[in-house]
């Protein structure tokens, strides 16, 4: 029997969904079906770019520039989408904020700069998923999570903290969630990606015995499957895509 991966009847909101993994995560999830809102931080030309990638503002797609660090912007993405496209079903939380910093140099205003994108951001905007969706749906979650949460790299613990901590907030979502909404987390590891400076991929040089570095669209493979709502048998799992570098 064969199982083809069907998103008709499915919106999407993809944060970090205006550059790499997020654009093509809203390729992939547009090219099987669903209508994508891709979010943005502060960067109108990268939202107007992905837009024109995706074949500009339609009934299947729209775009913003949000803060996930923000409530009040977080309840704007949802309203937003809804009005544009629908319900949301699918959530894909990529938005993070990397930096650098040597561990005894970081504030606490530098920490939680970092913790309320890359953690409270995706509990929150799963909140506000949990409270809308309607009744007769289900839903998909997948949260991208970050190697060094599981191969630690030095200056920059506030990221790893971050992305261990999403890791625990899958699980206990997923047990949330359980026979409704289906929460999972892919990990991305020496993904050949634009970053902006200071914000270097850690794990991206070459190792002996493993694969070079991958590409967006080999994340946003490994994403499809998780973000569709019909298979909620899988959920609470953690799958990595790093060519080798790290295998749990």
């Amino acid at each position: 029997m064969m199982w083809t991966i069907d998103l008709n009847g499915h919106t999407a909101v993809i944060t970090g969904g205006t550059r790499n993994i997020g654009l093509a995560t809203a390729q992939a999830l547009l090219a099987h079906g669903a209508k994508v809102c891709i979010v943005g931080g502060s960067d109108q030309g990268a939202l107007t770019d992905a837009l024109e990638i995706l074949g500009g503002e339609s009934n299947h797609v729209a775009g913003l520039l949000a803060s996930v660090a923000d409530d009040t912007d977080i309840r704007r993405i949802f309203d937003f989408t809804e009005q544009r496209l629908g319900s949301v079903s699918i959530l894909i939380n990529g938005a993070a904020n990397r930096p650098h910093q040597p561990f005894i140099e970081i504030s606490r205003d530098q920490w939680n700069a970092v913790i309320d994108v890359a953690l409270t951001g995706p509990f929150r905007l799963t909140q506000e998923l949990f409270k809308r969706l309607p009744p007769e749906q289900n839903g998909a979650i997948v949260n991208l999570g970050g190697l060094s949460a599981h191969k630690p790299v030095i200056d920059r613990p506030h990221v790893i903290a971050a992305k261990a901590g999403l890791m625990g907030l899958t699980k206990a979502t997923a047990a949330e969630g359980m026979g409704r909404i289906r929460v999972n987390m892919v990990v991305p590891g020496a993904i050949d990606t634009h970053r902006k400076p200071g914000q270097s991929v850690p794990h991206k040089a070459s190792e002996p015995g493993v694969m070079p570095p991958g590409s967006a669209a080999d994340v946003a493979r490994a994403i499809l499957p998780f973000a569709d709502p019909s298979d909620l048998y899988v959920t609470g799992q953690t799958v990595h895509v790093n060519g080798g570098r790290f295998m749990p």
